[in-house]
């Protein structure tokens, strides 16, 4: 049954969803290509848009799509700019408000700011008028939210009265306010689109201790949480900080090995606080209220998922997970499964109109997606002979979570470019037991007042979440538990939701409408090849004739044609189509932060990577950026990882590079037995160093050459120094990067000393682009030996630091000479184009 809402809530949907992602060019054709048709549909040929029967649902629909295509474009603007501001005196309400073993984070919304410094993240500049600075700002902050952390002191407490404080108070304090940047690598996390989402525009970082002006009265469910969590002191700190990751979303407990492991089994999403929790909490209370009425049910079931989710705080993950919860409920009290769907997408388009980046966000999509194809294939699921023989009790629930799989795995794939492999099973049989973890603990939660009833059942969710643990480390430890994908491209989208659309509409239907319209398409076809065959000589056009007189004739050798030209058709497109195809030689500087990765791609698809990024004990580069980026761009095989030298921010990612993305050779610098320093072995697999046919060593006057007349000449270390100011940096790896006649000096972090070694040797150094050494230090500000080059542009990879990175001088030179700078912690990351009509160079940001 067709229902006119559904058509309209997609319509609105699609639109926003166009105006959203589409390129702002491509927004202005889409709009005037949309504008034309609709002056086309009522204007010109008003018989092709009524016909005989007066239909208005057309213009319905295209009402709608340009109505949500013209929303989600101009959500972004509701985006406050980036902004930084140090030292502000910050007045304002404290609305949440969580103390955890290293720090305490909560939510604060501004009333009142006083700031002496401000800096717009765009340009890098001081306002010049601190009192209008301050005026301004408290304009523009007063009223909005932001996500405070406070970090123990050095005795590993919380400092001061931070550790009385509480939700509802009127406090005043010192911190660090930054306003994120827009996104500036495809494929990282956009922080800034996840803050608007949830409400926040920034975040605060204290800076000393806080006066309280006035208290207040937390929430009855904040209190609650408080409660549970004494409760559960009594039990180790790590089990329980993954029941309360469970209970209520929060993650910040949980230490990251345990995370780890929920990701690779692919059930992380259990510590959202989202789709699946809010699932069991409804299975929970519809089971116990099964003797009452229908509709009674349905009400109080739908007031038990607002209180679990007031209790997890009210974030928009678990409201927007309680609302398509309660569109499912209500959906019962309509016709089946149109009704449901009715108010799942009148809740979408509910949602995208409160908050039009919504739309944007993943969580959304992916539960809207999970809700989508519950509804939908989790019945063509169960039709399977297969599922007649499971149990009744695991029926539903297998198809349902294959069918949540299957409406979500594109969307998973692209944007963690990560697929586990058991997840299927995983996600199957574990969330049995995690769901009676979270139901049981539930009642325990309900039963905190009492310690003596609650703590039975939160010793049972412990026993439960114990052997889980012990399942899923098996589960992720198994060979191929989670693979890194490559970006699938538009193509499977099409593909993998062309092929659900057509096992829901039925093979028959589908072929039905194909053959109708390329019946369309043949009549078109032969009246262009008629009009052509009148010009042409009576020799060709009888041959021509005579072999379409053969075709039609035959319906065997039409099909064989039919099906030899749509292979050649998906042949072109997946060898030869535009996100295949590749012109000109590409050098990307990535976005890492405080640190160096660099990407080489030749026009013949080969790829080398410079550094991999910075690592720490709580933020590896290689994983979380370099290696999405290379998956999103489509680099699923280096032809060699190049190290320019051992420090952490530049050799930090390689062990996971290495680890995910097969590398043909490993390319270090000569540097004789400072390899068998510290540094090196911990930054390289200890195989590796052993190794001598997949460790290359290179020397000055090396070459490596590419593909398509490309190569890379090594230019330093000329030889091993020692008693410098940075040994490490002065025995970095430097490069030069030729093709077509341009060139690149990509330069590590080269000191005076390697760089005046280099210039003795009389190499050319000119180039057209200039990486600036060292992140653009001081240290690396050789004027004689700059002068003597003359790049069209500078680029320096640099990001938050104590160091005064890149140096103030530095920059003056640069401006001094008229030639652009670009920063990666302002532009982004850059991609440098070389190509026969020269260079170009593209920022992220």
């Amino acid at each position: 049954m067709k229902d006119p809402w559904i058509g309209r809530a997609t319509a609105l949907l699609i639109g926003g969803l166009s105006g959203a992602y589409l390129p702002e060019p491509a927004r202005v054709w889409f709009f005037g290509v949309f504008v034309l048709l609709g002056v086309r549909l009522v204007l010109w040929r008003p018989r092709d848009f009524f016909g005989r029967v007066f239909r208005p649902e057309i213009l319905l629909l295209g009402a709608s799509l340009l109505l949500g295509f013209g929303y989600g474009a101009l959500a972004d603007r509701s985006l406050p700019a980036p902004l930084t501001i140090d030292h502000a005196e910050i007045v304002g309400l404290l609305k949440d408000w969580n103390i955890a073993e290293d720090k305490a984070v909560g939510i604060v919304r501004v009333e009142d700011v006083r700031a002496d410094t401000v800096v717009q993240k765009n340009t890098g500049d001081g306002m010049k008028n601190p009192a209008d600075a301050s005026a301004n700002l408290r304009q523009e902050l007063y009223g909005q939210t932001y996500r405070l952390t406070v970090y123990t002191g050095k005795s590993g407490q919380i400092p001061g009265e931070w550790g009385r404080v509480l939700p509802g108070d009127h406090v005043s304090f010192q911190a660090h306010l930054e306003r994120p940047k827009s996104l500036g690598t495809p494929g990282a996390f956009d922080l800034r689109l996840y803050d608007g989402v949830r409400g926040l525009s920034g975040s605060l970082s204290a800076q000393g201790d806080v006066v309280l002006l006035s208290a207040g009265e937390p929430s009855l469910t904040w209190r609650i949480r408080q409660q549970v969590r004494s409760r559960l002191q009594a039990w180790d700190s790590e089990e329980t900080g993954v029941l309360e990751g469970i209970f209520f979303g929060d993650s910040s407990r949980i230490p990251d090995a345990i995370q780890e492991r929920y990701k690779v089994t692919g059930v992380l999403h259990v510590f959202a606080a989202s789709g699946s929790n809010v699932a069991f909490v409804l299975g929970l209370s519809w089971l116990l209220l099964s003797f009452l009425p229908k509709q009674i049910r349905i009400s109080i079931t739908i007031l038990v998922l607002l209180l679990y989710a007031s209790l997890c705080g009210g974030n928009a993950p678990i409201i927007r997970a309680t609302v398509l919860g309660i569109v499912v409920l209500m959906g019962r009290l309509g016709r089946g499964q149109v009704a449901t769907l009715r108010w799942l997408f009148l809740a979408a388009v509910g949602l995208f109109i409160q908050n039009p980046l919504i739309i944007q966000d993943l969580g959304f999509q992916l539960s809207f997606a999970a809700a989508w194809g519950i509804v939908v294939l989790t019945p063509r699921i169960l039709k399977g002979e297969l599922f007649e023989r499971i149990p009744n009790l695991f029926r539903f629930a297998v198809a349902g979570t294959i069918a949540a799989q299957v409406a979500t795995l594109p969307l998973l794939i692209s944007a963690f470019h990560r697929l586990s492999l058991i997840g299927l099973f995983a996600n199957v049989f574990i969330l049995f037991i995690l769901g009676t973890v979270l139901e049981v603990g539930l009642i325990g939660v309900i039963l905190s007042f009492s310690g003596g009833l609650s703590a039975p059942l939160f010793q049972v969710s412990l026993w439960l979440l114990a052997g889980t643990n012990a399942i899923l480390q098996m589960l992720a430890g198994l060979p191929y538990a989670d693979v890194w994908v490559l970006n699938p491209g538009p193509l499977f989208w099409i593909i993998w939701y062309g092929g659900i659309g057509t096992v829901l509409w039925g093979k028959e239907r589908v072929l039905f409408i194909v053959k109708g319209k390329l019946l369309h398409l043949d009549r078109g076809l032969r009246k262009i090849a008629a009009k052509m065959m009148k010009r042409c000589p009576l020799g060709i056009r009888q041959t021509v004739q005579r072999l379409f007189l053969k075709i039609s004739g035959s319906p065997l050798l039409r099909k064989k044609l039919l099906v030899r030209g749509v292979g050649l058709l998906l042949s072109i497109l997946l060898l030869w189509g535009p996100w295949n195809s590749q012109q000109d030689l590409e050098v990307d500087m990535i976005d890492v932060g405080q640190g160096d990765s660099i990407l080489i791609r030749t026009p013949e698809n080969h790829a080398i990577l410079l550094d991999t990024g910075p690592r720490s004990e709580k933020f590896d580069a290689g994983e979380r950026i370099v290696l999405p980026y290379l998956l999103e761009r489509g680099t699923g095989h280096l032809d060699a990882l190049l190290v320019t030298h051992e420090h952490q921010d530049h050799i930090g990612g390689a062990r996971a590079i290495l680890a995910n993305i097969p590398t043909n050779w490993v390319g270090v610098p000569a540097v004789g037995e400072r390899l068998e320093n510290k540094e090196w072995k911990e930054g390289l697999p200890t195989e590796l160093v052993n190794q001598t046919e997949g460790l290359r060593i290179l020397q000055v006057g090396d070459r490596i050459d590419l593909d398509s007349g490309a190569w890379l000449d090594v230019l330093g270390p000329h030889q091993i120094l020692e008693g410098t100011h940075s040994d490490p940096n002065n025995n970095s790896l430097v490069l030069k990067l030729n093709y077509l006649g341009q060139s690149v000096l990509l330069t590590g972090d080269m000191e005076q000393e390697e760089m005046e070694e280099i210039a003795a040797t009389g190499v050319d150094l000119e180039n057209n682009f200039f990486k600036e050494p060292h992140h653009g230090s001081q240290f690396s500000l050789v004027r004689p030996w700059l002068d003597a080059i003359h790049p069209q542009a500078v680029g320096i990879s640099v990001g938050k630091n104590t160091f005064g990175h890149p140096s103030p001088e530095v920059l003056q030179y640069w401006e001094e000479r008229h030639i652009p700078v670009y920063r990666t912690d302002e532009h982004g990351t850059l991609r440098l184009l070389l190509g026969k009509q020269g260079a170009e160079i593209i920022p992220g940001r």
